[in-house]
This record gives structure tokens, sequence and C-alpha cells, in this order.
């Protein structure tokens, strides 16, 4: 399989995975509920790069974004998987996920719903608090995932060099003596 139809596969896999997980929530303090969608999307970006990350996130926000009739959850969840996936080029997944979420998307979040909802800021802080709590864990499964059972190496396999692929074999023996 080439390296191209993995990569639509993964992706296709992933996004999947996102639009399910975010149709299932968890309950949490004060009667909030958290989703992990996330996971998906930051192993899309983990695994099979910022394009796939990006596509991960946009695609599963739609459930998210319908649910809230908020279009900008999508826009944040692809820019979550996009930087994860830029980030991680430089980092541990755990890290990458959680600064594509504090340093891009927790702000995006909050802009656009103080400035274009004019959302209290008691309530973004809610969403981000909550927000914050649901990335984490998702870093942290993504890092498991992806350092302890090698995703990357299962999904994308290094193509085997020209020298090992090679078989060795030896002249056939002449048996006319």
């Amino acid at each position: 399989m080439t390296y191209a139809s993995r990569f639509v596969a993964f992706t296709t896999i992933m996004t999947a995975v996102a639009v399910v997980l975010s149709a299932l929530s968890v309950p949490f303090v004060f009667g909030l509920r958290i989703h992990f969608f996330q996971v998906a999307v930051m192993l899309a970006g983990v695994i099979g790069g910022p394009v796939s990350g990006l596509v991960a996130g946009s695609v599963g926000g739609v459930y998210m974004t319908a649910l809230r009739s908020d279009p900008t959850i999508m826009v944040g969840n692809a820019l979550l998987g996009l930087f994860t996936g830029l980030f991680v080029r430089k980092m541990r997944p755990v890290l990458a996920g959680i600064l594509a979420w504090v340093l891009i998307q927790a702000p995006w979040l909050y802009l656009t719903g103080t400035y274009f909802f004019n959302e209290p800021g008691f309530v973004m802080q809610t969403i981000i608090i909550t927000l914050t709590v649901e990335d984490v864990i998702c870093a942290v499964i993504a890092d498991v995932l992806e350092t302890h059972y090698h995703l990357r190496e299962q999904v994308f396999p290094k193509a085997k060099s020209a020298e090992s692929s090679q078989v060795h074999t030896t002249a056939p023996r002449s048996y006319s003596d």
C-alpha cells in the first residue's frame, strides 16, 4: 500500500473516530459534560501530520458545531489538529497537544466566544477550564498511544532500504566435473 493510500485511510479513520467520540460525553463537575474527541484530532496530527490533523479536527468538530450552532468550534478543532501536527515535529506529542491548545485553540475560542457571540467572561472561563481538562487528558492519551505503541511506525512503516531488501544468494553450483 502506498504512503498516499495509507495517509487517506488513516485520516479517514481518525476523522470517523473523532465524529463518534464527539457524540459521547462523560459527566463532569457542576453538571458539565466532557468529550474526548480531541484525542482522535491530536492523534491525526501526531501520526499523520498537520494536514491529517486539520481534516480530522474540522470534520470531527461538525457534530459539536451543529449541536451548539457555533461554527468557530469546527475552526478551533481544525487549528488544534493542524498545530499539534506542526508542534510534534519538535517535541513530544503530549507537549504538542497541550501547546496547540494553550497557544492556539484556547485563545481562538475565548476571543470568538467573547467578541463574536458576546458570551460573558465567566461563561467563557468555565468553558476554557473544562476544555483544558479535556485537552490535557487527550494529549496524554495521544502521547501514550504514540510513544508506547509506536503507532506512527505501524501506520506508516519506513521503506526498507535497497541494501536490506536485496536477497543475498550465492551463485548456483555447477555439478559438471
